[in-house]
C-alpha cells in the first residue's frame, strides 16, 4: 500500500498543481481582458478630443486657402494696376514728347523767342548761361510772349501772367 497511497498523493499533487495553473491562466487571461477594455475605453474617450482637433485642423487649412486666395486675388489686382500705371506713364511720356514738339515748333516759327538756346542732355532747350543761370528753370516757363508773360501762363490765366499750374492726371480704381 506503500505504493498505493504514493500514487494516489501524486496524483492529488498533480491535480492541485493544474488548478494552480488553470486559475493563473484565468486570473491572467480577467486581467488582460481588464487592461484591453480600460485601453478601449480610454482610446473612446479620446475620439472625441481628435475629432475636435480635426475639426480645428481643417477649420485653419480653409481660412489659410481662403486668405492664400485673397492673396493671390491682390496680387493680381496689384499686377492689373501696376500694368494700368506703366499704360498711362506711357501715355502721359507721349502726350509730354507731343508737347515738347508742338512747344519747340512754335518756338521755331515764333520771331519773339531768342535763338540762341542750346539742348541738353535730356532732349530738352536751355538757354546759354549768359541768358539764364537759374538751373531750376525749365524750358517752357523762359519762353515769352510779346508782352513777356510765359506762353503758358497767358493760356491757363486767361492772359494775366500767373504761373502754369498743372495737376497729376486722376487715377482709375
Amino acid at each position: 500500500m506503500d505504493t498505493a497511497i504514493w500514487i494516489i498523493l501524486a496524483v492529488v499533487i498533480v491535480l492541485v498543481v493544474l488548478v494552480a495553473v488553470a486559475l493563473l491562466m484565468r486570473q491572467r487571461t480577467t486581467r488582460r481582458r481588464s487592461k484591453a477594455h480600460e485601453i478601449r475605453e480610454n482610446a473612446t474617450q479620446q475620439v472625441s478630443e481628435v475629432r475636435r482637433r480635426e475639426a480645428i485642423a481643417e477649420e485653419s487649412d480653409a481660412r489659410a486657402r481662403k486668405a492664400q486666395a485673397e492673396a493671390d486675388a491682390k496680387a493680381a489686382e496689384a499686377k492689373r494696376l501696376s500694368e494700368q500705371a506703366q499704360a498711362h506713364q506711357g501715355h502721359a511720356t507721349e502726350s509730354r514728347d507731343k508737347l515738347e514738339r508742338e512747344l519747340a515748333r512754335a518756338d521755331k516759327l515764333d520771331p519773339d523767342v531768342k535763338k540762341n538756346r542750346t539742348t541738353q542732355e535730356d532732349g530738352t532747350s536751355r538757354p546759354d548761361d549768359d541768358v539764364a543761370e537759374d538751373a531750376d528753370v525749365s524750358p517752357r516757363s523762359q519762353r515769352s510772349t510779346p508782352n513777356g508773360t510765359s506762353p503758358a501762363a497767358t493760356a491757363d490765366s486767361g492772359g494775366i501772367g500767373e504761373p502754369d499750374r498743372t495737376e497729376p492726371p486722376p487715377t482709375t480704381r
